[in-house]
This record gives structure tokens, sequence and C-alpha cells, in this order.
């Protein structure tokens, strides 16, 4: 089965997907530069404060909300090819979801521990199910409210209880083999946590993609602008509340969804218009490849066996760190699909899907 030619791929989706590598990397910035030790040496200064309130309001939760809905949307476009084709899709997918999850793990262990492929990954075993059948909005809901209600539960009353990440000290000045036994004992406990912990919501997010397969491309801008009104209602608010507790973010999810609903639907709303950002198209079509190279390039960037910039750079600059990297992605994307066709890791899981006989494009 061959993958999709670029005039058969939809570029909107693969744009909002690089759009979302941004906001991914923003966020993920905060671990990799060590906000925490950056506050201890230099105290919170309204610059960081800012930051901080910046990336809770705009950033934090919205993206991997982006991300998730994505995931489960490409889950249903992969069953329905998988099933035209005359295919075993449920086998198929399994074996996908099985070589995302070992990917977390080298990723959890040698770049970064936040890593949620696997996370994604144990989901996505779940979740299969309910491939083939019409989710129901009712059990969509039930799905994010019990995940809502989980993770405010954690933040108020478990949060102590909390495996404890490796010291700041080991990120900041410790050699590779030091930082990745930290990395590992966090990922091992974030993974099956993060698992449990948003699992839930996760889920909700992956059935609401699947939903919106087959009919997103026929939403009219009525309904979207109605969803922009609601995102704006319910997302300003919480995540205002969200900002004033950057290190809490008890309403995450919550806000996050409002406003990743948002984001989506003015990027559909005024796409004609944003020329400016059609290239993202190309950073988009290689997301797993681009997300391990951000992975690569901040921890070689901050980390003490690297440049060692850990602790010392402020949250203010996340944003602009972010969006100045994903054009530099975006254009190596564009450079490397010419020749190739297919990112490197795309082409990898695609030949551990299906065989040696798999072939890029």
């Amino acid at each position: 089965m061959q993958p999709l030619a670029p005039n058969q791929r939809d570029v909107f989706l693969d744009a909002v997907r690089g759009l979302a590598l941004v906001g991914i990397l923003a966020v993920n910035l905060e671990h990799f530069a060590g906000v925490g030790l950056y506050a201890a040496r230099y105290g919170s200064s309204p610059p960081y404060t800012l930051g901080r309130e910046i990336l809770a309001f705009f950033f934090s939760g919205k993206f991997y909300t982006i991300f998730a809905i994505l995931f489960g949307l490409g889950l249903a476009l992969q069953y329905r090819r998988f099933v035209a084709a005359g295919l075993d899709a449920p086998a198929l997918l399994r074996r996908r979801l099985g070589w995302l999850l070992g990917v977390g793990a080298l990723h959890g262990l040698l770049l970064f521990d936040g890593d949620i492929l696997g996370t994604y990954a144990i989901l996505g075993f779940f979740t299969l199910r309910y491939l083939g059948q019409e989710p129901r909005l009712l059990d969509i809901a039930r799905f994010l409210l019990a995940g809502y209600v989980l993770y405010g539960l954690f933040v108020f009353f478990l949060r102590d209880m909390a495996p404890v990440p490796g010291s700041a000290e080991v990120f900041a000045s410790g050699s590779f083999w030091a930082v990745s036994a930290a990395r590992l004992e966090t990922w091992l406990a974030s993974t099956v946590l993060g698992s449990l912990l948003f699992g839930a919501e996760l889920v909700g997010l992956f059935l609401l993609g699947i939903y919106l397969a087959p009919r997103w491309q026929s939403i009219g801008p009525a309904t979207l602008w109605r969803v922009v009104a609601l995102g704006l209602l319910v997302g300003i608010p919480v995540n205002w509340y969200n900002a004033q507790h950057p290190d809490l973010q008890p309403l995450r999810g919550l806000g996050g969804l409002a406003f990743a609903l948002v984001y989506m639907a003015l990027f559909r709303l005024f796409w004609p218009r944003l020329g400016l950002l059609h290239p993202l198209r190309y950073a988009g079509r290689m997301p797993l490849s681009n997300y391990l190279l951000q992975s690569l390039a901040m921890s070689l960037l901050f980390y003490g066996y690297g440049l060692g910039l850990y602790g010392q750079v402020s949250p203010i600059w996340f944003p602009l760190i972010a969006v100045g990297f994903v054009a530099l992605q975006v254009a190596l994307s564009r450079w490397w699909l010419w020749r190739f066709g297919q990112g490197p890791l795309e082409w990898l899981w695609r030949r551990f899907t299906y065989g040696p006989a798999a072939s890029p494009q």
C-alpha cells in the first residue's frame, strides 16, 4: 500500500500539525530550559512571571489537545484506508502503535523524559475498539469530564504524592549518562502516571478526532464562528485562572480544549488568507521526525552535556524560540521532502508497519 502522494494529502491538516509543533515546543521549553532553577537563581521577576502567564494562557494544554484530536482523526482515516484496501486494519494499527511505544521509550530515555508518545500509544490501543463505529458525543463528553475531574483531584489532593523529577543540577551540569538515568526514572513514572491521569481526557480527544474524521470538511463558517464564540466564552476566564496558577493549572484540560478549538476554527476560517503560514504544512508532513528533532536540539542547547543553558533563559523568550526553531524546521522539512518524499522516522514507521516491501513515495 503506497503512502499518500503530496497532491492527495490534506494540506490544511498538515499545516495544523505544523502549527501545533510551535505550541508543543514553547510548552516543553519550560522543562528543557529549567524554569524552576531559573526562578531559584534569579527570582520571580516581572518578565519571568509574565512569561509563565503567557505560556499558561495561550499555550499550555492547547497544543497537545490539537495533536490528540488529530491523532484520533488520523487513526480513523488510516482505518478507513486499510479497510478499503482489504487489509487487516486492527492488526496494522496495533503494529503502528507498538512502534510508536518503542520510539517513545527511546525518546524518554535519550532525549526528553516528558515524552507523550508512549502515553499516546498505550491509550491508542484502547481507542482501537471504537474504530469502525460511530462514537457518540455523550461518550466523548463523559471521557473528557472524567479526565478534567481526575486531574483537578490530583492537583488539589494528590500532587505531593507524584514522583519527583531528577535534580535540576543533574540536568544543568550532569553528563549524558547521568541525565539519561534521571530521564529513565522520570519517564517510567510519568508514562504510567500520565496514562492514568490523562487517560480519560486523551481518549475523549481521540474519540473527538474519530467523530470529526468524516465530517470536519463539511463544517461551515457559521458553525466555526459559533465554536470560536463558545471557546472564547469558556476559555478566557478558565485560562486566565490557570495563568494565575501556572504551576498547578487545575483547569488545564478544559482551558486547553476551549482554546484549541478556537485556534483550529480560526485557522480554518482564515486559511485562504494565511498564505504566510501555509509552509507549516512541510513541517506537519513529518511531525514525528520534527518532534524528536526538537528534543534533540533543545537537550543539546540546555542540558549540561550540551551548551549548558539550563536555568539561564527566561520563559518570556520561549514562544520566540519556538517560532524561530519551527521556522527552521519548515525550511529543513521542505528540503528533505523534496529529496526523499517522507520524513526519516515516518519512513521507518511505515517500513515497520508493512514490512520490507514498503517504499517511500
